[in-house]
């Protein structure tokens, strides 16, 4: 097909979340989402060679200037997702692609670009051009609200097994806040589909969701009520996790007298049968 962006997505494996739903319970999310992040990796290891020839061919000549029109996008996509299956194998050869094409990014002005270079950095968090990019990406954004999001958000959802104390500190970074509804949600939200941390046997990403719950809901009880959504799936989980959440949403149950009537509702709701 000449249609690149339609090429891009027939090659982009289906959700966590979307293979979730289409599967009975109980399902372990985080066993299921290590065998997709597997077939990626198997994928970008079996096709190397294609993928990369394809992503040199997509890339842009030196001092090319950035093009906004329906071709160029396609090109973009198509790359980024080249790009994707490459640095899945998070290995010497990923981090220096992804670094190389974060500052061709940053020369170019190409925020498309940045981005996906970001987020696979951000899942190499011990490789030094990660610190190197993240640092970059926050003084680039200068106090861009939308940007900064964009910033806390690839750390959100990062998949990297300690992405739970990075999310802590996250929340203690100057420029967080449980105030501005789009800033809560870059990390917060952002931070429930993350599917090793949210759901992590331990029951700690649980946790902490119930406890920003109850914190938020003393701010805004609307943007509270839907952060409480996250605990709506307790009845498809595997039953280990069921049980944890289940006693996370009792307990947010308990707080009748304290919560807001919006959010009160919905764990009303989904504590049924619990």
């Amino acid at each position: 097909t000449e249609d690149l962006s339609l090429l891009a997505y027939a090659l982009v494996l289906p959700t966590d979340s979307t293979i979730f739903e289409t599967m009975a319970p109980p399902i372990d999310p985080v066993r299921l989402h290590v065998a997709r992040r597997a077939v990626r990796k198997a994928l970008g290891s079996a096709l190397h060679n294609d993928f990369l020839q394809r992503y040199r061919e997509l890339s842009p000549a030196p001092g090319e200037a950035l093009v906004i029109d329906g071709p160029s996008v396609g090109k973009r996509r198509l790359r980024n997702v080249c790009l994707g299956y490459l640095a899945a194998a998070r290995d010497d050869v990923a981090a220096e692609l992804a670094s190389a094409q974060f500052d061709e990014a940053r020369a170019r002005g190409c925020m498309t670009d940045k981005l996906a270079a970001l987020s696979h950095l951000a899942e190499m968090p011990d490789r030094p051009q990660s610190a190197a990019a993240l640092k970059a990406f926050y003084e680039d954004a200068a106090g861009d609200a939308l940007v900064v999001n964009k910033w806390f958000s690839l750390q959100a959802s990062a998949d990297i097994p300690d992405v739970l104390p990075r999310v802590k500190a996250l929340l203690e970074h100057p420029d967080f806040t449980l105030k501005n509804p789009n800033r809560l949600r870059s990390v917060v939200s952002v931070f429930a589909m993350n599917a090793p941390g949210f759901h992590d046997a331990s029951g700690a990403g649980y946790e902490l969701m119930s406890s920003l719950v109850l914190a938020v809901d003393k701010l805004n009880p609307q943007v509270a009520s839907k952060l409480a959504l996250c605990f709506s799936s307790w009845a498809k989980l595997d039953l280990g996790r069921q049980q944890v959440m289940k006693q996370q949403l009792l307990a947010l149950r308990a707080q009748e007298s304290s919560l807001s009537k919006d959010t009160f509702e919905v764990v009303s709701k989904m504590s049924k049968g619990v």
